[in-house]
């Protein structure tokens, strides 16, 4: 396969899309601070319309960009995506959004909403004029496109860990100023030199953000940024420290806060603390520590420290330890060795560096306390030591990840496979504790307790009721309650109930179930239901989803799933689930769902009555069905790219729980599909024919089949081994997918170019919108039904674009294999 010397059009197709998927990329981390997370999936998906609207305005205005003069206007459709990144990202950081469903608050989503997509529509704009007139050359430029956007990808985790997201954007407008500059290049030397200095200024403007932060986050989820002692990003978060209200000297002693603390603590007691915060919205501690974990006895009034109040451990694993307030506890309570895994580099090194003597110099060596940078079950999954404890305490995942698909907060440590793993790591008597919140009605702590069951059950375990302790606390505001479930290896006994019963009489908690409850003539409540041999029905007839929850669906947060939800609504099937409220996640993905659909069918039907007024622009042989063979074309690009990102999506969803650590999932499957779809592309260049286009199609639908099947046992194979052989494993079977993912669309540019050239611009809008759609189709299909339905959405969309490449190409076999340089403009001022 030969491969000429990159071209002008080439570098300015490359740097608009590692411009473009960067923004994208880097927008979603923005609003997962700034909004909350599923504002941010919807906000970021539906302003990807924009990117299919480019493509809609170019087969619209087609006879305002003449070849003769597109270079100029490429030029100048570049520049402004340059400046417009920077309007986009500026505002996004300025206007504060909140919950709340007031006027004023839906004025400024909408505003934020038009500004961000603006950037996307130019972009959009650049590459389907840029496939529209170079239609014959769709592999050599797609190519292009995809490996500018697998570099995005690549960039993206590097720039944002040393920049941070709103300095990292400013590298897309340098790429949007140099395609600028390629376009102008021997066309405009005013734009030229204008290009030049937008470059030039974008420059200076990253340097001088990393030194003074003029471009930061100033108002996030309805309120001003309170002032902060060190802020810090990287890929899937933004950390800052700040100081509990005023004074703003950390060494100040406040009162302690934390929802767990009961009501007979003293209220006078204050301690220095400071707010370890998340994506300006979850929150951990970090207490003052000088080395006397006796002056810490607060600790003992948690309702975290449940566990100690039974026996003290030897071996200790606390996931997620944050600013370390479970670390001191276990260490006040006179238990130890203690291990953290800890997945946030930047916790680490906020507690290891500036505030390491605020804490003590606790990640920092100090005796007895181990921490080490992982994800829970990754290093679960590797470690060989048993353990006395294992504790988590409001371990969440409420900010969207990068890749958008996480917005609606799947958590695999929160599945019976999790729960699972945790018994088989405990010694013959040891004890997990997970903390939840216990609002009314207390589905997080129900779902606790039927994962509990399940894994028990798993673990031959014949009375899973004789395991379990749940205790709340039971202050004011019975919506902020704080709950501790225990699950023990082996039943709890009878001085082990005694402590625990006594520990709560004298914190004031309430023992919402106990195995003794029912010899001590308590009252039956809902986990006394729940742990009955009538579990599965309570279950069925519960108002919300309490189900146990596996790695192949792990939405532990989603209460009322949207399928039941919508089926009910409808009449077509009757639920109990369908008479609950959607939480706010998940309505925010039904509104993408039902805009990006109205939007997608807006792109198929807005050209076809265009087309009616001017003339479809088909060639003779085709004048009798062009409009049934436009549409149907708009329906194979529609299928191309409702598959794609469906698969995309899947493949990052089911590699996380393989690949230990959600950034790794996200940069080693787009990258891989990306650069291996770009091959594919390039591949094809010789493939003129629809046979060979039918038999890569038929290929890549028996792959995704095979997948399917045998994709997980593949993984659970090597779930094992270290992280680089899992890795490659995962890059190796992503790659053929890729590869055969990279052949339709280019070919099909191709194919269609040489009925109508109109039917270019047209693809790629329809492609763009389904792709929204698609995103939003795969995470209500995998959240409602698992991860393995989802993958079928993929099967099914290139198994409907085969059918229609036969329908399409059975008729006219004879065109559609004539020779590709038939059919090139003549005359044309663009560089070949």
């Amino acid at each position: 396969m030969r491969f000429n010397k990159p071209t002008r059009l080439d570098a300015g197709i490359f740097l608009v899309s590692f411009a473009v998927l960067l923004l994208e990329l880097l927008l979603t981390r923005i609003f997962s601070v700034t909004l909350y997370y599923h504002l941010s999936f919807m906000v970021v998906s539906l302003a990807m319309l924009g990117f299919a609207a480019g493509g809609l305005a170019a087969n619209l205005w087609s006879n305002r960009f003449r070849e003769s003069a597109l270079l100029g206007q490429l030029s100048v459709l570049s520049l402004f995506f340059a400046l417009t990144t920077v309007v986009a990202v500026f505002v996004a950081l300025r206007v504060s959004v909140s919950l709340y469903p007031t006027r004023g608050n839906l004025i400024r989503l909408a505003f934020i909403y038009l500004v961000c997509v603006v950037p996307f529509f130019l972009s959009g704009l650049v590459i389907a004029l840029l496939m529209a007139h170079r239609a014959e050359r769709a592999n050599r430029l797609y190519f292009f496109d995809l490996f500018g956007a697998a570099f995005g990808c690549l960039a993206f985790i590097p720039f944002t860990n040393l920049l941070g997201a709103p300095t990292a954007v400013l590298i897309g407008s340098v790429a949007g100023a140099g395609a600028a500059i390629v376009f102008a290049k021997d066309e405009s030397q005013p734009l030229f030199r204008a290009s030049c200095l937008a470059l030039v200024l974008f420059l200076l403007a990253i340097v001088a953000n990393a030194r003074w932060n003029f471009l930061d986050v100033t108002a996030a989820k309805g309120r001003q940024q309170p002032p902060t002692l060190a802020t810090k990003w990287n890929s899937f978060s933004r950390v800052e420290v700040e100081t509990l209200g005023q004074p703003a000297d950390m060494w100040a002693p406040r009162p302690p806060h934390h929802a767990g603390l009961s009501t007979t603590l003293d209220p006078n007691f204050r301690i220095p603390e400071l707010y370890l915060r998340y994506d300006a919205g979850a929150a951990t501690t970090i207490l003052g520590f000088a080395g006397d974990v006796n002056r810490l006895s607060f600790l003992g009034y948690d309702v975290t420290s449940a566990p100690y109040q039974m026996r003290r451990y030897n071996n200790v694993l606390i996931l997620g330890p944050g600013g370390g307030r479970d670390v001191l506890t276990a260490l006040l309570l006179g238990s130890g060795p203690i291990t953290g895994v800890e997945i946030n580099p930047v916790t680490l090194e906020l507690m290891r560096g500036k505030f390491r003597s605020f804490n003590g110099g606790l990640y920092n060596g100090y005796p007895g306390v181990n921490i080490v940078h992982d994800e829970g079950r990754s290093f679960l999954r590797n470690a060989s030591e048993q353990y006395d404890l294992i504790q988590a305490s409001l371990v969440d995942t409420w900010a969207a990840s990068t890749a958008g698909a996480y917005a609606l907060t799947e958590n695999n440590l929160y599945t019976v496979e999790a729960f699972e793993e945790h018994l088989k790591h405990l010694t013959p008597d040891g004890v997990i504790a997970f903390s939840r919140w216990f609002p009314s009605p207390p589905v997080e702590p129900l779902r606790v307790v039927t994962l509990a069951i399940e894994a028990l059950r798993r673990q031959n375990v014949t009375d899973p009721a004789q395991h379990i302790f749940v205790v709340r606390t039971n202050g004011p505001d019975p919506q902020r309650a704080l709950s501790t479930i225990l699950i023990k290896h082996s039943s709890f006994n009878a001085e082990e109930l005694t402590r625990l019963r006594a520990w709560c009489d004298r914190m004031n908690f309430v023992v919402s179930y106990s195995p003794d409850d029912r010899s001590r003539g308590i009252g039956p409540n809902e986990f006394h239901e729940l742990l009955s041999p009538g579990y599965e029905r309570f279950v069925a007839n519960y108002p919300f989803d309490i189900s146990a929850v596996h790695d192949d669906r792990p939405f532990f947060f989603d209460r009322v799933p949207l399928a039941p939800w919508l089926a009910h609504r409808i009449g077509v099937a009757k639920s109990r689930l369908g008479e609950g409220s959607l939480t706010l996640g998940v309505e925010t993905l039904l509104a993408s769902l039902i805009i990006s659909a109205f939007c997608t069918v807006l792109l198929l039907v807005v050209p076809m009555v265009v087309c009616s007024y001017r003339g479809s622009g088909m060639k003779p042989q085709y004048a009798g069905s062009g409009r049934a063979r436009s549409l149907t074309w708009a329906l194979y690009f529609s299928g191309l790219g409702l598959g794609f990102i469906s698969v995309e999506i899947v493949m990052i969803q089911r590699l996380n729980l393989f690949l230990g650590y959600p950034v790794y999932s996200l940069s080693v499957v787009l990258f891989t599909l990306l650069i291996s779809s770009s091959i594919g592309s390039l591949a094809s260049a010789k493939w003129n024919g629809a046979f060979r286009l039918s038999f890569a199609l038929a290929a890549l639908c028996a792959l995704l089949a095979a997948y399917s099947i045998w994709l997980q046992p593949v993984l659970n194979a090597t779930l094992g081994a270290r992280t680089p052989v899992r890795i490659l494993t995962a890059a190796g079977l992503l790659a053929p997918l890729g590869v055969l993912m990279g052949i339709p669309f280019p070919t099909g540019m191709r194919l269609a170019s040489r009925e109508a050239r109109n039917l270019v611009s047209w693809a790629w809008a329809v492609n763009g919108g389904s792709s929204v759609f698609g995103a939003s189709l795969a995470m209500v299909i995998s959240m409602t039904y698992g991860f393995s339905a989802g993958s079928l959405v993929g099967l099914a969309a290139y198994s409907i674009t085969l059918i229609l490449i036969m329908v399409l190409t059975r008729r006219q076999a004879r065109v559609l294999t004539a020779d590709v340089e038939g059919t090139r403009a003549h005359g044309s001022r663009l560089p070949a």
